[in-house]
């Protein structure tokens, strides 16, 4: 090729017509953030589950001197000479409810007042029950019955885990505070509702545990159901108020009481009056929660 038709030789230049915008995506805005916020999900819930995980092993394997331990930051909110008769007599149910299970150590009950009908169970072995839930029932065994359940988290350790899954959540929340704030309150309610569906399920162990232990008490069920039955009549926000609480739907404890009880053949029996000395406990104006009373 000469050197005179490459420098006189020139290409022409066709420039080509863009028929669309490079500089815009493909994919949908709203598909990207719910891609972005499916992923942030999937990562909270994959580390509420992993260090859930590893709380429960540790506290299965937690030694009872070490709980009775944490069991005393609660031992100075209960002063022993504020027992009154209603608590010797509550405690009493309670010490023969213990005698048939095979529950290490001392369990002590605490009469608080309140309106709200409620019982929780603390480290070191104690059981607040508020006045509230008393003065709703109407025998000894009902009274038996939620006793009993509340020993059945003490089985699980269900109070240690409620704690140590506490400590999960704020870990996370803590992780997050820096993300904007709308996002976190989404991503965090979020997450409450799977520790919702936890505790529900806790629960139900608890019932079913309380049930078992009933029977051995008393040789039969009666007055298992009655406390979540007076419960389900009262209720007026129905099944759905429950998806994200922390205790199944009454009717639906009622329910699955009946089928084991149907399951596993347990008689029904007659029930034993309340104590008078229980029933007549003054009941508070106030509208105690646990939170109120534990101050967190």
């Amino acid at each position: 090729m000469s050197l005179w038709f490459i420098k006189n030789y020139r290409m022409k230049y066709t420039p080509k017509e863009l028929h669309e915008n490079v500089n815009v995506s493909h994919t949908s805005p709203v598909r990207e953030l719910f891609l972005l916020l499916g992923g942030l999900l999937g990562i909270l819930i994959v580390m509420y589950v992993v260090l859930g995980f590893a709380v429960d092993l540790v506290v299965m394997r937690m030694p009872p001197n070490i709980e009775q331990h944490f069991g005393s930051l609660f031992s100075g909110m209960f002063a022993e000479n504020d027992r009154t008769e209603a608590d010797d007599c509550v405690q009493q149910l309670l010490d023969a409810l213990v005698e048939q299970s095979s529950l290490p150590g001392r369990y002590v009950v605490h009469i608080i007042p309140s309106s709200q009908a409620n019982a929780l169970a603390l480290p070191g072995g104690h059981i607040v029950v508020l006045s509230g839930l008393l003065n709703k029932l109407k025998s000894e065994n009902e009274l038996s019955f939620i006793l009993a359940h509340e020993l059945g988290h003490f089985a699980a350790r269900d109070h240690l885990k409620g704690f140590g899954r506490g400590l999960v959540l704020t870990t996370i929340s803590a992780f997050w505070a820096g993300v904007d704030n709308s996002l976190t309150q989404f991503l965090m309610r979020s997450l409450m509702s799977v520790e919702m569906r936890f505790s529900q399920r806790q629960e139900t162990a608890a019932d079913l545990y309380g049930l078992d232990l009933l029977k051995k008490r008393y040789g039969h069920i009666g007055g298992a159901t009655a406390f979540f039955q007076v419960l389900a009549t009262e209720e007026a926000h129905g099944r759905l108020a429950y998806f994200f609480a922390t205790h199944p739907y009454p009717q639906d404890r009622v329910d699955e009481l009946r089928r084991t009880i149907e399951a596993k053949g347990y008689p029904s029996g007659e029930k034993t009056a309340l104590d008078p000395r229980i029933t007549t406990i003054p009941e508070s104006s106030e509208s105690k929660s646990f939170k109120d009373i534990l101050g967190f």
